[in-house]
């Protein structure tokens, strides 16, 4: 780039907003931050920093979210913030280290938000949050398709850390009146997965054993090991990043909640036929849906928060 147009550039980031997002190096983080640069000033705080070609303009900050003391002097001048960093799964961690760490990073970044007047968070909690991906216990919906109505039942550590974490934030809203927005995204499919780690979740093997390309065990809230089942549902990074932008572009809502996912499930079968093969008597339910379509509805952010999915693994792997 030549230098009047990095000037250019970080001349015009000095009237735009400036947005925090947290984890913004990780797998779906990247994702997120190439579309809100397209938009903010962003400044992106994780563990780690980042082994790729940047924007020029976006600031990177190593920082443990755990140390309160930094994030004051880290939200000076920050407007809003998208919170993505956690550990984002319970397999290969330690029970009480994933619950630790993701509720003590989200109390923190919260705190810090209102103690610095920022107008806005938007915290990606999770499809896991149901309590169906690693589920210790036989799960069947109270109805399909799940929206957001439908009650939460995590069983692990990370889908309770990201519950929780969702009260965290309506707690913050009604204390001191800060905008709140909960993103619960399906499993996350980023675009170099779909000529592998897709081909290989849609095996007759992998819908019905349920190993969605991770190990097969978990170590439980109670030291045990259980399976993790998935709940066919997909989105795509690109899509979610759509999502986090139109929720940080709403001026209406002071709190809320929306799960994000494609219109169509990762199966190749109706999913009045795939479902019960993961969620044994769950037949009745999964017959209310007669297609392809996903088993988590997104109705509710299209229509509040104008979000329309753009990818289908259908459209990809023709």
């Amino acid at each position: 780039m030549e230098e009047l147009d990095l000037l250019f550039l970080i001349k015009q980031g000095e009237t735009m907003d400036k947005i925090l997002v947290t984890g913004g190096v990780g797998y779906l983080g990247q994702w997120v931050v190439k579309e809100l640069e397209k938009h903010y000033k962003v400044v992106v705080a994780d563990l780690n920093l980042p082994n790729y070609e940047t924007t020029p303009g976006t600031i990177y900050e190593k920082i443990d979210l755990k140390n309160s003391l930094e994030l004051d002097t880290l939200l000076n001048g920050i407007q809003a913030i998208v919170h993505l960093a956690a550990i984002p799964r319970p397999v290969g961690y330690r029970a009480e280290n994933v619950f630790e760490n993701n509720m003590v990073t989200t109390f923190n970044i919260v705190e810090a938000a209102i103690r610095s007047n920022v107008k806005k968070i938007v915290f990606s909690s999770s499809g896991s949050a149901l309590g169906f991906a690693y589920s210790f216990t036989n799960m069947i919906p109270d109805y399909m398709p799940i929206d957001e109505e439908h009650p939460l039942k995590p069983q692990d550590s990370y889908g309770l850390s990201k519950a929780f974490g969702e009260d965290i934030l309506e707690a913050a809203t009604i204390r001191s009146g800060i905008s709140t927005i909960s993103l619960r995204p399906t499993t996350v499919i980023v675009p170099s997965d779909y000529e592998e780690r897709v081909l290989q979740m849609l095996t007759t093997e992998q819908e019905t054993e349920n190993r969605m390309d991770v190990p097969d065990v978990i170590e439980g809230l109670n030291g045990g090991n259980e399976k993790q089942t998935a709940i066919l549902a997909y989105v795509d990074a690109r899509d979610y990043a759509q999502a986090v932008l139109l929720a940080l572009q709403n001026t209406d809502i002071k709190h809320d909640r929306f799960f994000i996912s494609a219109d169509d499930a990762m199966s190749r079968e109706p999913i009045s036929k795939a479902f019960p093969k993961i969620f044994p008597g769950s037949e009745a339910v999964a017959s209310k849906l007669t297609g392809i379509e996903s088993p988590v509805s997104s109705e509710k952010a299209k229509r509040i928060l104008g979000y329309k999915p753009q990818y289908s693994w259908r459209n990809i792997l023709k």
